[in-house]
């Protein structure tokens, strides 16, 4: 086939076909920017319904926080009375302890005279006296005295055989110093 045209013609063609395209690529663009704002307002409303979601459960939040502030504020009273039970409890002396400790470690044939605890006795220099039916017995105590974790310090300050006395059951008698430790009563 031949191509009579003149020349004028065959670029008017070829414009005109040059414009349908860039009419088609206009209108794809144009399609483009479209589906990109569609998406963009579709994304800009469901942020926006999440927004106010968070907010309602914000505030949903608040007024049930609001509604427990009284039991928050019982709650650290309940804490700061236990840290002061605490507090007391770790003064606490329990003289029962000592007492049975003192006992346990007396070995048969001795007896203690008296014993007066207070506060002020532990971690302190005291005085104990002891009656023994012989003088084994009272070394035996001592040695046991020695060895316990509940004295420190053992020592006789005199210790003497008194034949003689009210308790004939028991003559030895034994004046001991000794320091009774605060771990003890704990």
């Amino acid at each position: 086939m031949i191509n009579l045209l003149p020349d004028a013609a065959k670029r008017e063609i070829r414009a005109a076909r040059t414009n349908v395209k860039l009419v088609r690529y206009i209108l794809v663009l144009a399609a483009g920017i479209a589906f990109l704002g569609i998406v963009t307002f579709g994304v800009y409303t469901v942020l926006m319904g999440t927004k106010a979601s968070a907010e309602s459960i914000i505030q949903s939040n608040e007024s049930k926080t609001s509604s427990y502030a009284s039991t928050e504020a019982q709650a650290q009273s309940l804490k700061t009375s236990l840290a002061n039970a605490k507090n007391i409890l770790d003064k606490e002396v329990q003289y029962s302890k000592v007492i049975t400790g003192i006992a346990a470690l007396m070995p048969s044939g001795t007896v203690l005279e008296s014993l007066t605890l207070t506060p002020t006795t532990f971690g302190t220099p005291t005085t104990l006296t002891i009656h023994a039916k012989s003088t084994d017995d009272a070394l035996s105590l001592k040695d046991k005295f020695q060895t316990s974790a509940l004295f420190s310090n053992v020592s006789f300050v005199s210790l003497t055989n008194s034949a003689q006395s009210q308790s004939t059951s028991y003559p030895i008698t034994a004046v001991m110093s000794l320091t009774i430790n605060r771990s003890a009563a704990q």
